[in-house]
């Protein structure tokens, strides 16, 4: 049977979200049906993928916003050099310079939504508005969308990037965990949380919520995973509310390992389009505490897997994480629980089964 040629190209070189929703699908990918090419800038992701045991040709272009012309006439290069039967984008970077590299070259292109709701908001409404005409404008190149939640797909609906029938919900998976982490095992109580530093993770929010937790349970400490832009401002806001019990990893590898020792986690997100730290948590048996924006409320069952609240509220997460403290028995229910829908609703294989039918599809028809 001869193999499906797909070229993956993402402008995120490092472990977050995004390039870790495609590590997986690199990682488990039938081989014996698909041939994968990967464009990418270089970083700790190209490090991963060539680590991997599976034959995957990497091609490291750099990419250094969305409209680099540079970028833009070597990946088509390296399209006319691959000659994929599919190419599929990851993300706003490489979603605008793939898809003006592959115009008129008569090759589907599949995009994949990592980043936006209507909770997400640009600094500049000048720079929000024109994102929006760019992914409309970039749509007309795009023969299907994979939205990673249903508020990504109502996100591009409402905003007329897209049509419904031209997008496809596929939720991000893991690899089910045989064993639980043990929640209150030890006397210090570890809250947690991972992800990019940036304003609109909402950390800030959760730092400020602290003293009132420590207020009743002072032996509590919040250990913060990862690293960004907003780390100085971070540990700024710690050092002014004289927090002392507050941890910066900066980035881990594996994450896993950390979050073992984690409590509860809290993703106290601004805008959130899945939440994939949220499901390794929840996979974990750790009970949650993130707030209802983006896609959240897809992911956490509020008063089952986890609490809900409003975001950019540090009065209410302080309330909602001292509600779980109090009352240890409804957490480690809530934990049990988290676990099994974790299983349920977020498996890795059928994740990637569903990826592998789209290229099937439209390797078939062409669209």
């Amino acid at each position: 049977m001869k193999k499906i040629k797909v070229l993956e190209i993402i402008g995120d070189a490092s472990l977050a979200g995004a390039p870790r929703h495609l590590l997986s699908l690199l990682e488990n990918f039938n081989y014996r049906r698909f041939d994968l090419s990967v464009i990418l800038p270089g970083g700790p992701l190209a490090g991963e993928i060539r680590s991997l045991p599976a034959d995957v040709d990497l091609e490291i272009v750099p990419m250094h916003s969305k409209l680099d012309l540079t970028a833009i006439s070597e990946i088509r290069k390296k399209i006319k050099h691959l000659k994929p039967e599919i190419i599929h984008v990851h993300g706003t970077r490489a979603g605008s310079v793939g898809r003006l590299a592959a115009i008129n070259l008569k090759i589907p292109v599949i995009y994949t939504e990592h980043l936006w709701t209507k909770n997400y908001l640009l600094p500049s409404r000048v720079a929000h508005r024109a994102q929006i005409i760019g992914l409309w404008f970039l749509d007309m190149f795009t023969n299907l969308n994979i939205a990673v939640s249903q508020a990504v797909k109502d996100f591009m609906v409402e905003n007329q990037i897209s049509r419904p029938g031209k997008i496809a919900v596929i939720y991000n998976g893991i690899a089910p965990k045989r064993k639980r982490t043990k929640i209150f095992s030890k006397k210090v109580i570890t809250l947690g949380t991972v992800g990019t530093l940036n304003f609109q993770k909402g950390i800030q929010y959760l730092i400020q919520a602290l003293p009132r937790v420590l207020k009743e349970y002072p032996e509590t400490r919040l250990v913060i995973v990862g690293d960004g832009p907003y780390k100085k401002y971070l540990e700024k806001l710690v050092a002014k509310l004289k927090l002392k019990k507050v941890v910066f990893t900066g980035f881990l590898k594996d994450i896993e390992e950390e979050m073992r020792n984690f409590d509860l986690y809290i993703q106290p997100s601004l805008s959130e389009s899945f939440g994939l730290a949220i499901i390794q948590a929840m996979s974990l048996g750790i009970p949650i505490v993130a707030t209802s924006s983006g896609g959240i409320p897809e992911v956490v069952t509020t008063g089952k897997s986890g609490i809900l609240v409003e975001a950019g509220k540090p009065q209410a997460l302080a309330e909602a994480i001292l509600a779980l403290l109090r009352d240890k028995k409804r957490a480690l229910k809530m934990g049990k629980l988290a676990s099994e829908e974790a299983k349920i609703k977020f498996n890795l294989k059928e994740m990637v089964e569903e990826t592998e039918r789209i290229y099937e599809k439209m390797a078939k028809t062409g669209a």
